[in-house]
């Protein structure tokens, strides 16, 4: 009898550690990260980094708001927007939609429309020219969003300009959905606990903790307001999608664009391409010892003759790092900040 009682104060023992150890590492630490209510970015939760954690609600404070496709009653556009998580609000907080900067400073009615699962903002944009929406929306500016790493996988191939699809086909088309994830309730007992512990040892060894999503590398200045601001965080595709970018691929992406311009010009529409830089390709320079390749894909397409505006976004936004701006990209995350909008839209206006 006595042997069975200590064996079961043995395991209750146990239990009672395993059950302080998880609250200890999820109060302390991943709670930041892991928790549904966390509002933080991909980056942080991946990599299990919560020294790079940053707190954001959304919330809007500019004077005019951007209208979405479900809103849209037939009022004038000046500016329409089809483009992927970057212009669909992806990086939360404060005025999340750069569509909102544009309107607000232009003082004029800006219309998004998400794309499909199946149909990329290109191949959305040229449906819509072929079906009769830009006619029936007659914006005077439209803007196509991608982001730099995808932009020679979906802008580099021959692409089919007479493809169409009836709207009420489109209407049977599931949307990206980048707003509507829902978040996912995690018990403070959790792998993730341990996959802290893990991670905290591999990065010692790894820029990557040896396959994991998440790159960390250290930044020669303090770039972000967190616990570490010279530490930069940054998605794998970033860095595995640079190769890519030549002299040969960029030179297919401008083609298209051309074409997609001259098609949409007949229609009095004047298309500006907006590459969203990569946040590996901004903060590269301010690596320190950087053992990667540098994209070369702005640099490139800047060479090219283009009949349609170019929104440099590395041009723009590297201004505000060489000035020691904070925060232009979330530190936790692979998407801009309310700065990046303000400043972008601020220098690429709308008249």
């Amino acid at each position: 009898m006595n042997e069975y009682k200590k064996y079961s104060w043995r395991v209750l023992a146990v239990l009672l550690a395993f059950i302080a150890v998880n609250g200890v590492l999820w109060k302390c630490w991943t709670e930041s990260i892991l928790a549904a209510n966390s509002n933080g970015g991909d980056l942080a939760r991946m990599g299990y980094l919560p020294g790079s954690k940053f707190l954001r609600k959304n919330q809007v404070d500019l004077p005019i708001r951007h209208l979405e496709e479900d809103e849209y009653q037939g009022q004038p556009v000046r500016v329409l927007t089809i483009g992927d998580s970057f212009s669909n609000g992806g990086g939360g907080g404060k005025n999340r939609f750069y569509q909102d900067y544009i309107a607000s400073i232009n003082r004029c009615t800006v219309l998004n429309i998400e794309p499909y699962q199946t149909l990329d903002p290109m191949a959305l944009t040229v449906v819509l020219n072929n079906n009769g929406q830009l006619d029936r929306i007659r914006p005077k500016y439209l803007i196509l969003g991608v982001s730099e790493k995808f932009c020679v996988a979906q802008l580099a191939n021959p692409i089919d300009f007479s493809r169409n699809l009836a709207p009420e086909q489109l209407a049977g088309m599931k949307r990206m959905g980048y707003n509507t994830i829902p978040p996912v309730k995690i018990f403070f007992i959790n792998e993730g606990n341990f996959k802290f512990l893990w991670y905290s040892l591999l990065y010692r060894f790894s820029d990557n903790a040896y396959g994991g999503k998440t790159y960390v590398r250290e930044l020669d200045r303090p770039l972000f307001s967190v616990e570490n601001g010279r530490r930069l965080l940054f998605y794998r595709d970033d860095m595995r999608n640079v190769t890519l970018s030549n002299p040969k691929t960029v030179a297919l992406v401008n083609a298209n664009l051309n074409t997609l311009a001259d098609r949409l010009r007949e229609k009095g529409i004047r298309l500006y391409f907006m590459p969203s830089v990569d946040k590996y390709s901004l903060y590269s320079r301010f690596i320190v010892d950087n053992p990667y390749p540098e994209s070369t894909f702005f640099e490139e397409l800047r060479k090219l003759p283009k009949r349609y505006v170019l929104i440099d976004t590395k041009k723009l936004l590297l201004e505000e790092l060489e000035r020691g701006e904070k925060d232009v990209f979330y530190p936790d995350d692979t998407h801009w900040s309310w700065k990046a909008s303000r400043k972008i839209f601020t220098e690429t206006r709308f008249e």
